[in-house]
């Protein structure tokens, strides 16, 4: 590992890793005189996740923007509804060959995972998509219950490329174009490397060594390789285990990983301060959402491979856990779940109790990331939860 430091460090080939939204086409935006109009494709509102709506056959549907994902994905359940299984003769030999070992975060996807199905027209916002080679057919419960909403698919680097993404984080407004905004609109750009079937890779500083990280806005976090962490707690300082079981999940499943805080990273010279990464089994390296949320604004545009971006500072610290409590959403709730007997010890708390309040506050499922945050990182002794057992009501102070 120290004498791949000394280059740039590696990031292991991906194929392929997954981790309300109402929306609108927008009338042309102004520009001075004598520029060119552009027309948006899409205009819509997102919480943290990039969750956009898009219509297939005429109807409405949810799905999360996720440039780790090489292939676009749909739900299964409505891929019966929608289109058909692919023959093998349909599948292109190259994806054929590349499909017989889809790998996710946490492992290889196995074929009792997904099916192979034939892509059929849809529509982001005004712009119509029919030129996908194969989709993959999958179970997305596991999204909707992260993301705090039903999600019915994955929009895959493969559909992203054909479209321009600014994302306003200070506004929570996501516009998609099919012109490339230009250079001068923001204060900073930079290229990222590209290639066929992987996420756009950026480059950060780790001392005086460059680190490859792939963008993955399907993942809320970010990860490492176990190599890393091993050269990394030999740097003074840097590392420091924030949590021994980390819950992820992926479209595979749940699992269970460490997490660490780490420091010493920097983007374009800027430090970052503390970044949270878990250690990947598949020695994959990737910047999640919790990256990108410290950007004002960023935009990530195809046709010119670069990333744009607003922002005076980076630099966040403060993000020691103070507690390990996990949930996912279902039944139109939040509610506590998949945690270990350790994790509940002490807390008066059970799986399956539903949360309504925090500190007094209702938050909406939309907002399940926000809620997350606030229980992992409000001070001990600080925190309030009203919950819902069964027919109870009862306060929890932790």
């Amino acid at each position: 590992m120290e004498q791949t430091c000394r280059k740039r460090l590696s990031v292991i080939a991906l194929l392929f890793f997954i981790s309300g939204v109402g929306g609108c086409v927008s009338h042309q935006i102004s520009h001075k005189e004598g520029e060119i109009q552009s027309v948006p494709v899409l205009d819509t509102h997102f919480e943290t996740s990039l969750i956009i709506p898009v219509t297939i056959k005429s109807k409405n549907y949810k799905f999360i923007v996720d440039t780790g994902a090489s292939l676009t994905v749909i739900d299964k359940k409505l891929a019966e509804k929608l289109t058909r299984p692919m023959r093998p003769d349909e599948i292109p030999p190259d994806y054929r060959e590349a499909l017989s070992g889809i790998t996710a975060v946490n492992g290889v996807l196995e074929q009792q995972h997904y099916t192979l199905v034939k892509p059929v027209p849809f529509f982001i916002g005004s712009e119509e998509i029919r030129d996908n080679d194969v989709w993959i057919a999958a179970d997305t419960t596991l999204f909707s219950q992260a993301l705090g909403t039903e999600i019915s698919g994955v929009i895959g680097i493969d559909t992203i490329r054909k479209l321009n993404w600014q994302v306003d984080n200070n506004k929570k407004r996501l516009l998609l174009t099919k012109d490339a905004p230009s250079a001068r609109d923001w204060k900073r750009c930079t290229g990222y490397d590209d290639s066929y079937n992987r996420s756009p890779l950026l480059w950060l500083t780790y001392g005086n060594d460059d680190v490859g990280f792939r963008v993955d806005t399907g993942a809320s976090g970010s990860y490492v390789g176990k190599e890393f962490i091993e050269f990394a707690k030999k740097q003074k300082g840097t590392l420091v285990l924030d949590n021994p079981v980390s819950r992820n999940g992926d479209i595979i499943g749940n699992y269970n990983t460490p997490l660490y805080i780490l420091r010493g990273l920097k983007f374009s010279n800027m430090p970052l301060g503390e970044l949270k990464v878990s250690e990947n089994p598949n020695q994959l390296y990737a910047v999640g959402m919790d990256f990108l949320s410290r950007f004002t604004r960023y935009a990530f545009i195809p046709s010119r491979m670069m990333f744009c971006y607003d922002v005076s500072s980076i630099e966040r610290y403060g993000l020691t856990s103070q507690r390990s409590l996990s949930i996912r959403y279902t039944g139109q709730h939040i509610e506590i779940f998949y945690n270990s007997d350790d994790n509940l010890k002490n807390t008066g708390l059970r799986n399956g109790d539903i949360l309504l309040k925090i500190n007094g506050t209702a938050y909406p499922p939309t907002q399940i990331d926000k809620v997350r945050e606030i229980l992992e990182l409000t001070p001990k002794g600080k925190l309030t939860l009203t919950i819902q057992r069964e027919t109870q009501r009862q306060e929890v102070h932790l």
